[in-house]
């Protein structure tokens, strides 16, 4: 009995995660904004910010400095290809997302489960980081 318990207990962590139990500010305000509609005007970091408007008010991604996650909002928002970004996991992630590939070539474990999840191929449940499930298990809703 105390077995079947702690299984329930387990599980429904996993069930009621959300953006709520992500310890990082930035994260946190980032996913609140894109599955509760929240604003990102509480994001300290100035490049998830700025993919935090272009995600959510069709603002342009050119302000973000980092040259692979502007190139990745741009694919993600107005539809620009991935072949740009250096990063190989971030690079095989967006030609995921955009239908092109699989996430199979992503060498980073949860980065790779967050990509098969985001597809419809995965699980959040394997994604070892509990920020990186929690945003993960409140996207998927």
């Amino acid at each position: 009995m105390k077995l079947v318990l702690a299984m329930l207990l387990m599980l429904s962590g996993y069930a009621f995660a959300g953006c709520g139990n992500i310890a990082d500010h930035d994260q946190r305000a980032y996913c609140n904004a894109k599955t509760n509609g929240g604003g990102c005007g509480t994001i300290d970091n100035h490049d998830l910010r700025a993919t935090c408007n272009a995600e959510t008010s069709n603002s342009s991604c050119g302000t973000i400095d980092d040259h692979d996650q502007r190139a990745y909002c741009n694919a993600k928002t107005n539809g620009g290809g991935c072949g740009t970004i250096d990063n190989h996991d971030l690079r095989a992630a967006c030609n995921a997302e955009l239908g092109n590939s699989s996430c199979g070539t992503i060498d980073n474990h949860d980065q790779r489960a967050l990509c098969q999840a985001k597809t419809g191929t995965g699980s959040c449940g394997v994604i070892d980081s509990a920020d990186l499930r929690n945003e993960c298990e409140a996207l998927k809703r």
